[in-house]
């Protein structure tokens, strides 16, 4: 190999490892594994704060209630500190269950769901909605109870929405992780003011939820904790816990870094599959991102060997890449780390390529100085 040749082929080669660290930079950037935990506790007021990205997680999973009992209600005290995006304020996390029960946000709606990965649900029985819930900077209590006869929805102590096709069984909630602030397996933050949060073993009525809020507005610290299988009113500012009002329940606390709870490893494709417009521009922008990155790899490689060794190279070589980058974003709280951007980005690497084998593309990277005449 001429002289011109070696610069020629180091100009590949160059442009590969330029090339790779782009992807890295762009799949990894910013690694940082351990960021701050964005909740502080509210001076002037009981409660916390969650901004930037922040979580808060019980110390123990709730208790089962005494007696036998398939009806829970919900309180949330809450001001949003914006009404665009879809974010969750609070999630109930059973090891072992393939679904979890979510209270959301949705742009100023609220949005209870126990599979995220349904988008539409008309029959109401796995989630539902109701609009106009949340104003910027407006404390709002919102009570949802669960019962025999649906999930009733109160607003400031006054019903606003009765689904009755959503029910709850005992096990969504008893034995459950409390997490507060993001999904408990997603980074998906919410950002507000918590002020209140308590969850009762029983049906509330309409004049049963009434009273409850104007105790939170009065801030009336005798609660009732018969049925009460956890309450925060969030009145005592210890640095790292939140302490339950309920006797023998778990106390809430206050991690310095934030972190997704229960992020799945390597997740499978098909948990990761969602029947949905926006999974497939997912794929297809994966796909496409791997392309360049194939051409310019097996662009390389043949300087040195034929085009099927380095097609199959290059396929591999980028495989490897992606699962490399699947495994560190799993320690990124804002990434995801799953097989099925290792499928994708593969497959974006083959066609890439084999891309290459087509004249008009090997003529342009040969006018370029970027691999050898064949």
């Amino acid at each position: 190999m001429n002289e011109q040749s070696v610069g020629l082929r180091h100009k590949a080669q160059l442009l590969c490892v330029l090339a790779v660290l782009a992807v890295l930079a762009a799949t990894l950037w910013p690694f940082n594994p351990f960021p701050p935990n964005g909740v502080t506790w509210l001076r002037r007021s009981a409660g916390l704060r969650f901004e930037k990205d922040a979580v808060v997680v019980s110390s123990a999973p709730l208790l089962p209630p005494q007696n036998d009992v398939e009806s829970y209600t919900l309180e949330l005290l809450v001001r949003p500190a914006k009404v665009t995006g879809s974010q969750t304020i609070l999630g109930f996390y059973r090891p072992g269950r393939t679904t979890q029960l979510l209270v959301r946000q949705y742009e100023d709606g609220l949005l209870v769901t126990r599979d995220a990965r349904i988008d539409s649900d008309p029959t109401k029985t796995i989630k539902f909605d109701v609009d106009h819930v949340f104003t910027m900077g407006r404390l709002v209590l919102v009570t949802i109870s669960f019962g025999l006869d649906g999930t009733a929805v109160f607003l400031d102590g006054q019903l606003a929405e009765h689904i009755r096709s959503f029910k709850i069984s005992r096990n969504e909630l008893s034995g459950a992780e409390l997490i507060v602030g993001t999904s408990p397996v997603t980074f998906h933050p919410w950002k507000g003011d918590l002020c209140g949060l308590a969850i009762y073993a029983k049906e509330l009525t309409p004049a049963g939820a009434l009273e409850h809020y104007k105790k939170w507005m009065e801030q009336d610290t005798d609660w009732d904790l018969k049925d009460a299988l956890a309450l925060y009113d969030f009145d005592g500012k210890a640095a790292r816990e939140v302490h339950d009002k309920a006797p023998a329940r778990p106390n809430l606390e206050i991690p310095e870094t934030f972190f997704v709870p229960h992020k799945e490893f390597l997740r499978s494709p098909a948990s990761e599959f969602k029947p949905n417009w926006n999974y497939v521009v997912d794929v297809l922008l994966n796909i496409a991102g791997f392309v360049p990155l194939g051409v310019i790899v097996c662009a390389y490689l043949l300087w040195s060997t034929s085009r099927r060794k380095a097609i199959t190279i290059t396929t591999v070589a980028c495989a490897l890449l992606s699962l490399t980058i699947e495994i560190l974003q799993y320690y990124i709280p804002r990434r995801g780390s799953g097989i099925t951007d290792v499928i994708t980005n593969s497959l974006g690497a083959l066609i890439g390529a084999i891309l290459l084998q087509f004249g008009w593309v090997r003529r342009t990277l040969e006018e370029m100085k970027l691999m050898r005449r064949i």
